[in-house]
């Protein structure tokens, strides 16, 4: 089944920005710059973990955690929401950044105020941890703002650009924490700046974004205008509030409900268990833009069955070295974290279907159908959250985890099966043309790449 979900017809369709070379060639470069900041996360952990130890990488992750929490709860879908309005309609790209911008300068404002005031009971009552805060919150403005120049690029399918900025802001922050750590100036106070600053300079990638807008037209509908704005990415807000709780507010609250070692273990064991997304987030990035372009039952499945079976072998090899390599890395005082990032690395695997299908729901105008399975996932992981923590630290809040992605996939896979007749088994298992995709993929990769050594030759 086929359906044909694109903007209005004329001018605005046929300006539509493609990526040059298709759908492998957007996917291919969305995950190179996926790759990077798990790949630098993997090489700044070790040098994080051993010059602070587990109480000071746990000081660190409690004073940037709620820079990741404000970030979500104050962009109210906006960057979504202006891919979106770009993807379907290229030439308000000028209307659709001016309302962007206006509604997250509002918002960060306030987010920024909010993280200040809530800092004493965030870090647990300790001084230095709530000062740390205190600096980490000047970055979420730049940040709310660098994700509309994010969405601008996605919606005119400027991939390039967008795993550029990634690069830039990973690497930038490696190059900065290595001589940090070479001269013994690695402290709590250094890398919470790092850490919160380096991302804003991904936004260098965007510079020559302005010079390769489509031509200009009048927004005589109000496609791209604020209200517009605010009511998709509202519908879609709640659900990346959700989204976002449901990943990180166990980082919040677990310095208060039980300690900052417990954090610095559940800390290093997230950054292993999410190696698996490098794949999957370019599927569901590129996914979210093509679909809301063209809708294709067949194609949206595919990516949900390509997508698990790379997260599931890569969290094998993972999960089956970890035992070895992490301690290693790490130093040997993080080697509990060990069965900690196996129960993580299982939730992973387990959310990828369920999170093409959200994808496919949002770019088929139904992102609050995603936000419901997300709220319904969010109640139940902080109300597990509260109960397994204070006992089991990290681990209670690895399980809770896994539940509520459990929650999470499934009725997002249930509603588009409710709404749009996707079966939910066509998610599951492996088909011979997904091998073939495969295949296909591989040989278009490697050809690319054969091209281009000859022409340098």
């Amino acid at each position: 089944m086929t359906r044909t979900t694109g903007g209005t017809g004329g001018p605005a369709v046929e300006d539509r920005t493609k990526a040059k070379g298709g759908t492998a060639r957007s996917m291919t470069i969305t995950l190179v710059g996926n790759l990077f900041p798990p790949v630098v996360a993997l090489a700044s952990g070790p040098i994080l973990a051993q010059s602070l130890g587990v109480d000071g990488r746990g000081a660190v992750a409690a004073a940037t955690a709620p820079l990741g929490l404000a970030i979500a709860l104050m962009t109210f879908g906006v960057p979504e929401a202006v891919s979106y309005a770009v993807a379907r309609h290229p030439r308000l790209v000028r209307v659709a950044a001016r309302n962007g911008a206006l509604i997250v300068v509002l918002a960060g404002l306030l987010a920024t105020g909010a993280v200040f005031a809530a800092r004493e009971w965030l870090s647990g009552g300790d001084l230095e941890i709530q000062k740390l805060m205190a600096v980490a919150s000047l970055a979420v403005l730049p940040t709310l703002l660098l994700g509309v120049l994010r969405g601008i690029a996605s919606g005119l399918q400027r991939w390039a650009m967008v795993a550029w900025e990634k690069v830039l802001a990973s690497g930038l922050r490696l190059a900065v924490l290595v001589p940090l750590w070479l001269t013994d100036h690695l402290t709590p106070f250094t890398a919470t700046v790092v850490l919160a600053v380096m991302p804003v300079m991904g936004a260098l990638a965007y510079l020559t974004l302005p010079r390769r807008l489509p031509p200009a037209e009048p927004d005589t509908e109000g496609l791209a205008s604020t209200r517009a704005l605010t009511g998709y990415g509202l519908r879609l807000w709640i659900g990346t509030i959700s989204g976002i709780l449901l990943s990180r507010v166990d980082q919040t609250i677990m310095t208060p409900l039980s300690s900052a070692y417990e954090l610095g273990l559940y800390v290093v064991a997230v950054n292993v268990s999410e190696l698996p997304l490098v794949i999957h987030r370019a599927v569901r990035d590129v996914t979210f833009v093509t679909d809301a372009s063209r809708s294709e039952d067949a194609r949206l499945a595919a990516a949900a069955r390509i997508s698990t079976l790379i997260c599931t072998v890569v969290a094998l090899v993972l999960g089956g070295t970890m035992l070895w390599w992490l301690p290693l890395l790490f130093g040997e005082e993080f080697a509990p974290a060990v069965p900690i990032a196996w129960l993580l690395l299982v939730a992973v695997v387990i959310s990828t279907p369920g999170s093409i299908a959200g994808a496919g729901l949002s770019a088929r105008g139904r992102p609050g159908l995603r936000s419901i399975a997300l709220v319904i996932a969010c109640v139940l992981n902080i109300g597990l959250l509260v109960v397994l923590v204070p006992t089991y630290g990290a681990m209670g809040a690895a399980w809770a985890t896994l539940l509520g992605y459990v929650v999470s996939s499934g009725l997002n896979q249930w509603f588009l099966k409710r709404l749009f007749g996707v079966s939910m088994l066509s998610f599951y298992g492996v088909r011979r043309t997904d091998l073939t995709i495969l295949r296909g993929y591989a040989g278009s990769l490697t050809g690319g790449v054969t091209r281009r050594l000859r022409r340098r030759r």
